[in-house]
């Protein structure tokens, strides 16, 4: 009898919302009410059902990680985080094909520390390299990791989301011996260099020096510095750094690797001024020269309408798979 009141409050509930609507807004709104109410709205005595498969797709529960032996033995699929020092520990600890083969049936999201009080972040390349689905980085610090966070994710547009290597998904992960890529970059020249100028000193140009970095598995890991550019010259030809400077990569994962470029001001007389950076993904790189944009840390370009900055490069690439 409980039951039958209710029901009928409800009724009655739903028949003035609907009058009242059809008052403001006329016929069309309550059509659309009452085809809501006969088709949307089930039965007071209705259970929907759902299908245990469709259920088991969308729904993936967060738990606590435990031990890699009972996240493989058990049926059910979850989610689970892992701080920086969490992360660090396993992939020092565990075999890299036991974390692979975790990631590859589980969800992994890895975080900064909480010790970072300036809001820094870690390199991703770690918890990219095997097979961590999410990485949450603090977007606000705009620091390294996160120029490598942006030219890891050019590979699909900057849309947020790439495809992981098939063999971290796929038990494909094999001793890494030798390197499957020979990467060269030689830096030609740079371009622009006027809007490099010293706010402070508009008459004193920067010492350029130019880092090239490679980011990606423990294996792709290295940091090469070119010499240090310094002129005289404000503007014209004379003020653009020229280099004709070399750098040999053996990338062992290219599917994985990042190309960072960051150029620096070495006149500072403490610290070394940050002037630029750019950034792609070492399997996005076509040989030739190639004129790389520069970007602030923020993600901007560098360059105006009166000056195109950017860094003249040459990539020369070679495979030693058969």
């Amino acid at each position: 009898m409980a039951k039958a009141n209710v029901s009928g409050k409800l009724i009655s509930t739903f028949e003035f919302t609907r009058n009242k609507r059809c008052a403001i807004h006329g016929g069309l709104v309550a059509a659309r009410v009452s085809h809501s109410k006969s088709s949307t709205f089930p039965e007071m005595n209705q259970t929907p059902s759902i299908s245990v498969d469709l259920r088991s797709i969308v729904q993936i529960d967060n738990m606590k990680f435990r031990t890699f032996g009972s996240a493989a033995s058990g049926e059910n699929v979850f989610s689970c985080s892992w701080s920086e020092a969490t992360l660090l520990h396993q992939t020092q600890n565990a075999q890299r094909d036991v974390l692979c083969a975790f990631t590859e049936r589980h969800i992994l999201r890895c975080y900064p520390a909480g010790s970072r009080i300036m809001s820094g972040n870690f390199d991703p390349s770690m918890a990219w390299s095997i097979g961590a689905q999410m990485v949450a980085l603090n977007f606000q610090a705009n620091d390294e990791p996160i120029w490598i966070n942006r030219g890891k994710y050019l590979a699909n547009g900057a849309c947020g989301f790439i495809r992981k290597p098939d063999y971290l998904n796929n038990n494909g992960l094999q001793l890494l011996v030798e390197p499957i890529l020979l990467l060269e970059i030689t830096v030609l020249a740079c371009s622009g260099w006027d809007i490099f100028l010293n706010e402070r000193n508009p008459s004193m140009s920067p010492d350029t020096c130019i880092c090239i970095s490679l980011s990606g598995s423990k294996l792709d890991t290295e940091s090469r510095m070119t010499s240090v550019f310094s002129s005289r010259a404000q503007t014209g030809p004379c003020a653009q750094p020229y280099y004709n400077e070399t750098f040999n990569f053996r990338v062992f994962e290219p599917e994985l690797s990042v190309l960072l470029i960051t150029v620096y001001d070495k006149s500072a007389a403490w610290k070394d001024r940050f002037l630029a950076q750019s950034s792609s993904p070492v399997a996005l790189l076509r040989p030739g020269i190639r004129l790389v944009p520069l970007y602030d840390k923020f993600g901007k370009y560098v360059g105006d309408h009166t000056a195109t900055a950017c860094v003249v490069i040459k990539v020369k690439q070679s495979t030693t798979r058969l």
